[in-house]
């Protein structure tokens, strides 16, 4: 194979389902990796996907190809982690992978800290989701209540969620919680539902919905309506109100990830008891009910 990023975008559509995916997972233009896919089956002389623009169907020769990509791939991510357990330096950089709301508020809260302690060791944050194949970093802080059971792992703490709002938005209704406006979760479904345990809430009153927890956290801080949060976001947040104090509406645990062959690199295992310690301390916010 000349090119070893003709394999990896090819893996990222197939994986992903679309181009358009694809290209988000990669962090490239849609357009750049339509063209290196369609250069790709020229030059193997082969129709990688079937009867759909989206790309989302493998066909014979495609499976073929993507079987061997992925093992290709997993072959040279194991080199890459022998050779990271080698590394008997205290230095260097540890690559996390998470998600927006757990980078912004779980570990750029000890960030600042980790880097003045050990000057040797930087951070490298990527948010995005967990590859079905491969851990996509040393380390991967994720909330979850099924854990994938080839990671090594730690537990850190079971985050509970409650229903929040802006406190002028509260006020501004003067008692009448009939007319609040809700915001939801989008699951990607037609009618997105909502999570165990949560009022039930009239489709009429669910104005907005996003599959992203950043974007809802900032609508609520607008004052656009009221959803459900984390709680070690809406408890620490002086302009939101918890609409049923003293009750939860669900519960993730948060997992620190990673391949059990890192865990005794000496960079990672810095990071890994210097986070876990400082989760600890955070625990009665975390899991605040």
């Amino acid at each position: 194979m000349e090119n070893w990023d003709d394999l990896r975008i090819f893996l990222a559509v197939a994986r992903s389902g679309s181009i358009t995916a694809g290209a988000h997972q990669l962090g490239l233009d849609q357009s750049t990796v339509s063209r290196k896919l369609q250069a790709f089956e020229e030059r193997l002389g082969l129709n990688l996907f079937m009867g759909t623009a989206k790309r989302n169907t493998l066909s014979p020769s495609g499976q073929t190809v993507y079987e061997g990509a992925a093992r290709l791939e997993k072959e040279v991510e194991d080199i890459n982690q022998n050779i990271a357990g080698f590394d008997e330096q205290q230095g260097g950089t540890v690559h996390i992978v998470t998600t927006d709301i757990l980078s912004n508020h779980l570990l750029m809260s000890v960030t600042s800290e980790f880097l003045q302690l050990y000057p040797d060791i930087n951070l490298r944050i990527r948010t995005q989701e967990i590859d079905d194949k491969r851990l996509p970093g040393d380390l991967a802080l994720y909330a979850t209540n099924n854990p994938r059971e080839e990671l090594f792992g730690r537990k850190l703490a079971t985050a509970t969620f409650a229903s929040y709002a802006a406190r002028e938005y509260v006020d501004s209704l003067q008692g009448r919680t009939e007319d609040m406006v809700w915001l939801n979760w989008d699951d990607g479904s037609a009618t997105p539902s909502w999570p165990r345990l949560a009022p039930e809430i009239p489709d009429k009153m669910c104005r907005l919905r996003s599959d992203s927890v950043a974007t809802l956290l900032e609508a609520v801080r607008f004052g656009i309506g009221a959803t459900i949060l984390p709680c070690f976001i809406g408890e620490q947040d002086p302009n939101l109100v918890r609409l049923t104090p003293g009750q939860t509406v669900s519960s993730r645990d948060i997992w620190l990830l990673m391949h059990q062959d890192l865990r005794r690199v000496p960079r990672i295992r810095t990071f890994i008891d210097f986070f876990t310690q400082r989760i600890k301390e955070r625990k009665g916010i975390i899991e605040s009910d």
